[in-house]
């Protein structure tokens, strides 16, 4: 963020820069393709207007005026609604029920059929804002485990997550303890969410 401030800076009001700052700024890497954005959504904006340049040369870094504050003002709003999502996501988890409830585990025979019918369907599970209760008790009747919740809070989080069969139980709880507020572990068979 500070090198696109600089470089919006730089092109405002570039002769508050000696030509040797210049050059040192367009040899940072980072300077270097945000400049290269510049230019290339200055060419679209051009070609937008009906204003096709028949040259191939670049336009000098103070040509550019008010069309990289276009592009700041498009990054800034990209940035702003994947905050909102962010902010929505993190306002939704939440929730309270009675502590250290235990879920019971299925029984041989309900195994057994449950599995089969699980093999039969073998492909990729999407879970889309549902609850941790409900995505564990369905870890713990496929892969045949119990489930306890230490931390009720935790059993009404709601995830978007997607679930491969085919992975071992304890990749899929690696990989729901990299969710915010979430922590699981594998304890003598049983699924323990805290």
């Amino acid at each position: 963020m500070k090198d696109i401030e600089q470089l919006l800076r730089m092109t405002e009001h570039p002769q508050d820069y000696t030509d040797e700052e210049l050059q040192q700024m367009m040899s940072n890497p980072d300077m270097r393709a945000y400049y290269e954005l510049m230019v290339s959504a200055e060419a679209g904006f051009a070609m937008k207007k009906n204003k096709a340049t028949t040259t191939t040369t670049r336009p000098k870094i103070y040509a550019i005026g008010n069309r990289f504050v276009k592009i700041a003002a498009i990054f800034i709003g990209i940035l702003f609604i994947t905050g909102i999502g962010y902010a929505a996501y993190h306002l939704a988890v939440g929730g309270n029920a009675p502590a250290n409830e235990e879920v019971k585990v299925p029984t041989q025979e309900t195994r057994t059929t449950e599995s089969h019918q699980q093999e039969v369907q073998n492909v990729v599970r999407t879970f889309e804002n549902v609850e941790l209760q409900q995505i564990l008790q369905e870890l713990s009747d496929y892969y045949h485990v119990g489930v306890k919740f230490h931390n009720e809070k935790v059993r009404h989080i709601r995830l978007y997550t997607k679930w491969d069969p085919s992975a071992p139980l304890k990749q899929i709880i690696e990989r729901l303890n990299g969710f915010e507020k979430v922590n699981i572990r594998l304890d003598d068979n049983q699924i323990i969410a805290e």
